[in-house]
C-alpha cells in the first residue's frame, strides 16, 4: 500500500501504543491509522524492537503459578460486548455496510461486535453518526459520515478529539484530510469541517467532551450533541 497520509500521531502516542499503555479510545484510533500508514508502522516496529531489547535485559521476576490464568480472565472480561439496543431514528442511508470498504480490521471488528445500532443516526442535514460500545468511560467512540459537499456547524472543542479518516476526505480552515490521516483536536480548537464534493467522507472519532457550536443558535443542537462514553 502506497503511503499517502500526511497527518500522524505524535511520537509519544506511538511509544505508549508500543508499550501497551495508551488508553483504549486513542489506541483504537492509532490502530486504524496504522492500517493506512507505512511510515508509522515502520516507527512502531523500531519501538517494539527497542522494547524487546529492554525486556531481554531486565531481571526476571517470580510470578504466581496461576498468573497466566488471571491475565486471560481479565482479557476475556474486557472483550467488546455487542449491544441489543436499536433505534428507529435513522438517516436516509440507513445500513452500515463495510463489505466493500477498505476499512482497517480493527474498525470492521468494532462494527461487527460493538456497534450500538447497525443504522446511521442523523446529527444534522450533513452529518450522520454510528456509536460503538468500547468498554471505557472517558471517550465516546463513533463513526461520523459527512455527505458529499456537506458542512458541519462551525464548532469549538472542550475536550480532546481523535479522528482518523477512513473513506473519502474533508477539509477545514487549516488543511485537507485524506484516508488514513490522524488528527488530534485540543480543548479550545475551533474549526468547520466540510466534506469533499466528489463523495461522502467517513471518519472514526473519539471525543472526550461534546463539541460546542459557535453559532448563536448552537444551543438548539445541544440535545443531539451529547456524548455517551461506554
Amino acid at each position: 500500500m502506497i503511503n499517502t497520509t500526511n497527518h500522524h500521531p505524535d511520537e509519544n502516542m506511538l511509544i505508549e501504543f508500543s508499550a501497551g499503555t495508551l488508553e483504549t479510545a486513542a489506541s483504537i484510533c492509532v490502530s486504524a491509522h496504522l492500517h493506512f500508514c507505512s511510515r508509522c508502522r515502520t516507527k512502531l516496529l523500531r519501538l517494539d524492537q527497542v522494547g524487546s531489547q529492554i525486556m531481554s535485559q531486565s531481571e526476571p521476576m517470580e510470578v504466581a503459578d496461576n498468573a497466566f490464568d488471571q491475565v486471560m480472565e481479565k482479557i476475556d472480561s474486557a472483550d467488546l460486548v455487542s449491544s441489543s439496543k436499536t433505534s428507529s431514528a435513522t438517516s436516509a442511508s440507513t445500513s452500515i455496510n463495510t463489505s466493500d470498504e477498505g476499512f482497517p480490521y480493527s474498525v470492521k471488528k468494532l462494527i461487527n461486535t460493538s456497534l450500538i445500532s447497525k443504522n446511521w443516526k442523523r446529527l444534522s442535514s450533513s452529518v450522520d453518526v454510528a456509536r460503538f460500545k468500547t468498554g471505557q468511560e472517558d471517550f465516546e467512540v463513533a463513526l461520523h459520515k459527512i455527505c458529499a459537499g456537506g458542512k458541519t456547524p462551525k464548532h469549538g472543542h472542550e475536550g480532546l478529539e481523535y479522528t482518523v479518516v477512513l473513506k473519502g476526505s474533508f477539509s477545514d480552515e487549516n488543511a485537507v484530510y485524506r484516508e488514513g490521516d490522524f488528527l488530534m483536536r485540543q480543548p479550545g480548537d475551533v474549526h468547520q469541517p466540510m466534506g469533499a464534493q466528489n463523495g461522502e467522507c467517513i471518519c472514526l472519532s473519539a471525543l472526550s467532551a461534546p463539541i460546542v457550536p459557535t453559532s448563536p443558535l448552537g444551543f438548539l443542537m445541544k440535545p443531539w450533541l451529547r456524548i455517551n462514553p461506554m
